[in-house]
């Protein structure tokens, strides 16, 4: 079997067990979707074109594309996508600032022309450019060397974030990875930390459904020291302004958070979602359609999804 595009040995040796298993018990097995991947638009390193080559390699039905705060990926990926058997879903990712910390909204479906979405983005990345010029003033101070203009010459994308400012500290020997250099230096607390504009969760939800969208809370469970009743509390806090699911498999949830997400969105009524926040070779392990080699998220999940977001556009 051929893997193109970056595919690991790991990935291909998961869809081929898959089609094995699948001949031997004589059914087919549920199709597969991955509803969360970067591109090089934002800090992913696939092209959105080379994204959807790996997926149909690996027999996803459908990918969603939800760069950091950019659209500008979409177009590229949904003329692939017409092209290929995968369906192409058209998304965003926006950092949301949430009582002194913050959260991530996933926005699917939504229309990249859509001008008030747009708008919300461009005050984003401004604010963003305008931190990637004091964090480099940080680090300076600090006595590393590391010049803003490098950074953005090795940036493919539309979005430039801390993620470029991290890969440069490791090509300079600075770290020894992506993480060491968020840990030591550019993470909250630490010394070349800066903050920057974030919208409000309300804000973002609005913005996702006026542009057609359905609004998801990503990873509720990964990366924060949230006791399970306070996600449960700031779920609900969500729903009542609009929230529509939850990402309810993720990579770095164990398989008792995963159960826990989905159980929360049942109580709650909201949608179920999942992916594996695939980066390319920005997160190492982390394998396109399976995560770390265990995840599964089942095509099920897309049609209440759609549905949501299509009433959401005869809304309108």
């Amino acid at each position: 079997m051929s893997v193109d595009c970056g595919a690991t040995c790991c990935e291909a040796e998961v869809y081929a067990v898959r089609g094995v298993a699948s001949r031997a018990i004589g059914v087919t097995l549920p199709a597969m979707i991955d509803l969360h991947v970067h591109s090089t638009a934002s800090d992913g390193t696939r092209s959105p074109e080379e994204l959807i080559v790996e997926a149909e390699t690996l027999g996803l039905s459908a990918l969603a594309l939800v760069d950091h705060d950019t659209l500008s990926g979409l177009d590229a990926f949904q003329s692939a996508g017409a092209a290929a058997t995968v369906a192409p879903i058209p998304g965003v990712e926006l950092s949301c600032s949430w009582y002194g910390g913050n959260l991530h909204i996933v926005g699917l479906f939504v229309d990249p022309e859509d001008g008030p979405l747009q708008s919300l983005l461009t005050r984003v990345r401004a604010d963003r450019d305008g931190r990637n010029s004091k964090i480099v003033e940080a680090l300076n101070e600090q006595g590393i060397e590391i010049d803003l203009a490098d950074v953005l010459t090795r940036a493919k994308g539309e979005t430039v974030g801390r993620p470029h400012i991290a890969a440069a500290l490791v090509e300079r020997g600075v770290c020894g990875d992506v993480r060491q250099a968020f840990h030591q230096l550019l993470g909250r607390g630490k010394p070349a930390f800066v903050s920057r504009y974030l919208p409000l969760p309300q804000e973002s939800i609005r913005t996702i459904h006026g542009a057609g969208g359905v609004a998801v809370w990503a990873h509720p469970l990964a990366f924060s020291r949230r006791s399970r009743g306070q996600v449960r509390a700031m779920a609900n806090q969500l729903k009542q302004v609009g929230l529509d699911g939850l990402e309810t498999l993720y990579p770095d949830h164990k398989p008792d958070q995963r159960r826990a997400a989905q159980a929360l969105a049942d109580d709650l009524d909201l949608l179920a979602s999942g992916g594996t926040d695939y980066h390319g070779d920005h997160s190492p392990g982390v394998h396109m359609g399976v995560g770390y080699g265990d995840l599964q998220v089942p095509d099920t999940f897309l049609g209440p999804l759609r549905d949501r977001a299509e009433s959401y556009r005869n809304a309108s």
